[in-house]
């Protein structure tokens, strides 16, 4: 007896406008803070990407331009509506204005906003939310610089892999309490990671002693091992003071504001995509 086959076409999907933004940007902030560390010309004093002085404001720009787009993107797919989008400015408007309120030995009132609205909204709402926020801090405190965008994409990172979290604990189906816990633990580990990825934009560029410089040729444990001593020695005691503030903000606020963030969620049908 013929079997009659039939063939099978395969469908891919192309990846969405508001997706390749996102690879995109993150990419460029991969890029920016590796490439001293693979070109090694670019840590010569004389060079003109010495210390980020060329790429800086051009990572700054390509960051607002692909933003945007993002954004844009994410409107007309539907991802975001007029109600996410003004969840996204007041929270960007009030996480940026948190951050100008110094709290003693670098501790800060703004990351357990980021990240609360990166584990409600979505991993792609929480990396816009920690772009904005760093960006609008930098305008209210004119803390322009070619450390910023650097800063930012820390900030973004922090809020995307927020709200990688989300799905786990729908999964699991945690309680409040449960959440609360996880959110603090991560505050904690973020704000130690915070500072380990930012200061690596400056350490290339850092010239003291042979155990804490940046060499290039090193070999990878031995340039783990200078970073670490580096790290220990210029930003260890500020980030661990920040994680203190992260766990305390989030053990004493984060519950009844993840509840309100979790309702307006609901009522507005969120999706992330």
């Amino acid at each position: 007896m013929a079997v009659s086959t039939v063939p099978v076409r395969l469908r891919f999907r192309s990846p969405s406008l508001s997706a390749l933004s996102f690879v995109v940007l993150n990419a460029t902030g991969l890029a920016a803070y590796l490439y001293p560390f693979i070109v090694s010309a670019a840590t010569e004093p004389n060079s003109d990407w010495f210390a980020h002085n060329t790429d800086g404001p051009l990572v700054v720009a390509v960051i607002g331009a692909l933003a945007m787009v993002m954004v844009i993107s994410e409107l007309s797919e539907g991802t975001l509506n007029s109600k996410s989008l003004a969840a996204l400015g007041v929270m960007a408007a009030m996480a940026g204005v948190m951050r100008t309120i110094s709290l003693p030995a670098g501790a800060s009132l703004y990351f357990f906003l980021v990240i609360l609205g990166g584990y409600t909204f979505g991993f792609r709402f929480g990396f816009l939310l920690g772009a904005m926020s760093f960006f609008i801090s930098a305008i209210v405190t004119a803390g322009f610089g070619p450390w910023l965008p650097f800063q930012v994409f820390a900030a973004a990172w922090m809020g995307s892999t927020a709200g990688l979290l989300r799905g786990p604990a729908d999964r699991w189906r945690m309680g409040l309490r449960p959440q609360i816990v996880m959110l603090v633990l991560f505050g904690i580990g973020w704000g130690l990671l915070f500072g380990a990825v930012t200061n690596l934009w400056a350490w290339p560029f850092f010239v003291s002693g042979p155990d804490i410089s940046y060499e290039p040729g090193l070999g990878l444990p031995e340039t783990i091992r200078r970073y670490w001593n580096y790290y220990l020695l210029t930003s260890f005691g500020w980030d661990a003071m920040r994680s203190l503030a992260n766990a305390v903000l989030l053990a004493t606020l984060g519950p009844a504001l993840l509840r309100a963030l979790d309702r307006y969620r609901e009522r507005f049908t969120w999706s992330e995509g």
